[in-house]
């Protein structure tokens, strides 16, 4: 077992695999900022016209209104490493195209149709990203690996478009669609240094493999059943969601902000010009003074999820959002305005920080990715009616009350869920205590040796206490297999038709691997010889959550093997 998480930002570099994770998110997040600049060069040359840049725009966001949904639940259904691996290679050649388009003086049609494209592959991407951080980070550290992604995040804001000019400025636009193309390929290198990232059922079938050395793996009796839908994978994320008063509250401030965030589209150059009598390319610095306050505050954000008051931070962001947005019409102060929008920046990275800590949290790990997709669906939305209503509103009312009526609608937002985020917040942090002992005892049990702590985590999360009493079976040979037991106390005695008694099992040894794992019926029939008590984890967390090759290794040519040998002589380990 890994050592103790530590506190604080440096916490979340103790892992490695998430370090490749966030040099493939660094290098993508980059690389998708620069191709922004080439796009609108492109479409502003080719046209002479802002409409194409409008139309682009909208229908990018228009892929996320409308497969958000279902990226997330591809990426809660495939593995997640390969699927980024492959989504990354896809974006790649979709960058290509795009260049050689360009470089044969195609339409903008054409380029349009292919970034859309592009759009619609990154709705799995990011919901598969998401979702991986909570399987290769502890979780005391989550909180610190989402305020690093969210400095990056920054960094590419800046960076991605500087550089998108310089390259436009000394070659073309062509090139800098082909170099983002490269950046999609560096990712996609950086991902598979990364290791397992979690997901479904591939998961699952690498073990099934492994286990029977290439046999026969695949013939199960009892794993005959027809794999869910895409869409059944929607309503499963549609009833987490539901299911939680939390997630709820997250999803309602989410789609808050980022009705500011549409509106601010607009609002903002109406202040660069009518306000500040400046020119709207001004709506740069503006941006970058927001992301200052964002850089300013990030590394303090990494304690933002060890605390029961994180439900209350997140509200308490809301509140930071909106504020200073009402406050814009009021001052006419370059310095001010810049001030403000600082401010506004710390509350947006305090927003981004903790919502996805929660959202990790709050989740099972196997839904995480579809909710992302529901959410991530739910405020491009919310996005676009921002951006619709700021125009209307300022032809209406006027900019200033535009702005007040903006901010509010996010003040109000935050106070009205901060009960319940701060409810949710104390109830996820009581059961993370709680279960703090029993991920201590997992570790010293031997079938978890070199397991990460949030593997541990995991198991403990998903384990329930089953009582059995003396004479009792837990399952019969041919059973189909569901659950891994870990014995707490009592004896239990595995048997078998063929063989008879096969061994007795007291605390801390552990059964019912080898059908989970191998996708097969029970090998053998288990009994509690006394009155005993029992852990039992779903299968598909177990083996998720022990999903590398290193530990598969260990497993299967250990204590699993020896099993197998007895109940069935031919196996060959």
């Amino acid at each position: 077992m890994t050592e103790e998480s530590s506190a604080g930002f440096k916490g979340a570099w103790r892992h490695r695999r998430w370090r490749w994770l966030l040099g493939s998110f660094a290098v993508s997040m980059t690389g998708d900022f620069l191709y922004s600049v080439a796009l609108v060069v492109v479409l502003i040359e080719g046209t002479g016209s802002v409409g194409w840049v409008a139309a682009a725009a909208v229908l990018r966001v228009l892929a996320y209104v409308i497969l958000g949904p279902f990226g997330g639940a591809i990426a809660d259904r495939f593995s997640r490493r390969w699927l980024m691996v492959v989504l990354d290679t896809s974006r790649f050649l979709v960058m290509l195209a795009v260049a050689a388009v360009i470089w044969a003086d195609g339409s903008a049609s054409a380029v349009v149709a292919l970034t859309v494209l592009n759009s619609v592959l990154t709705v799995p991407y990011r919901a598969a990203a998401v979702a991986a951080t909570p399987h290769v980070v502890d979780e005391d550290d989550l909180a610190a690996a989402n305020a690093a992604e969210g400095i990056i995040g920054q960094i590419a804001f800046f960076a991605g478009p500087a550089l998108g000019a310089v390259v436009v400025a000394f070659t073309n636009p062509a090139t800098a669609f082909a170099v983002n193309g490269v950046t999609f390929l560096v990712s996609a290198l950086l991902v598979l240094r990364a290791g397992d990232l979690g997901g479904g059922a591939h998961v699952v079938d690498h073990f099934a493999a492994a286990a029977s050395d290439g046999a026969a793996a695949d013939a199960t009796a009892d794993d005959t059943d027809e794999s869910p839908s895409i869409w059944r994978d929607v309503l499963d994320g549609g009833r987490e969601v539901m299911g939680s008063a939390g997630l709820i509250a997250l999803m309602v401030l989410t789609g808050a902000v980022l009705f500011q965030g549409g509106a601010e589209r607009v609002l903002h150059v109406l202040v660069a010009q009518d306000l500040l009598g400046r020119g709207a390319d001004w709506v740069g610095v503006m941006g970058a003074a927001m992301g200052v306050g964002g850089l300013l505050v990030a590394p303090f954000c990494a304690r933002i999820g060890a605390t029961h008051w994180s439900g209350s931070l997140l509200a308490a962001s809301g509140v930071l959002l909106g504020l200073p947005m009402m406050l814009l019409g009021a001052v006419h102060s370059t310095i001010a305005v810049l001030v403000l929008l600082g401010i506004q920046g710390v509350g947006v990275m305090v927003f981004e920080v903790a919502f996805i800590t929660l959202l990790q949290r709050w989740c099972r790990e196997a839904a995480i990715a579809r909710v992302f997709g529901l959410n991530d669906s739910l405020t491009a939305v919310t996005e676009i009616v921002g951006a619709v209503i700021a125009p209307v509103l300022v032809a209406t009312s006027g900019l200033k009350t535009a702005l007040v009526v903006v901010g509010l609608v996010v003040v109000v937002g935050s106070l009205a869920v901060a009960p319940v985020l701060h409810r949710e917040a104390i109830r996820s942090e009581a059961r993370r205590l709680e279960l703090a002992p029993i991920v201590k005892q997992l570790g010293a049990i031997g079938i978890f040796e070199g397991a990460s702590r949030a593997a541990l985590e995991r198991i403990a999360a998903a384990a329930r206490t089953v009582d059995v009493e003396a004479g009792s079976q837990v399952f019969a040979e041919g059973d189909r297999a569901d659950n891994f037991y870990i014995v707490r106390t009592g004896e239990f005695v595995a048997e078998s038709a063929s063989v008879g008694e096969l061994s007795t099992m007291g605390p801390d040894s552990w059964f019912g691997e080898i059908g989970v794992l191998r996708r097969t019926p029970r090998t053998a029939s288990v009994r509690a010889v006394s009155a005993a008590t029992a852990w039992a984890v779903d299968g598909a967390t177990f083996a998720a959550a022990l999903a590398s090759p290193l530990q598969a290794q260990g497993l299967l040519h250990g204590t699993m093997s020896a099993r197998l040998q007895r109940t069935d002589p031919t196996f060959d380990a």
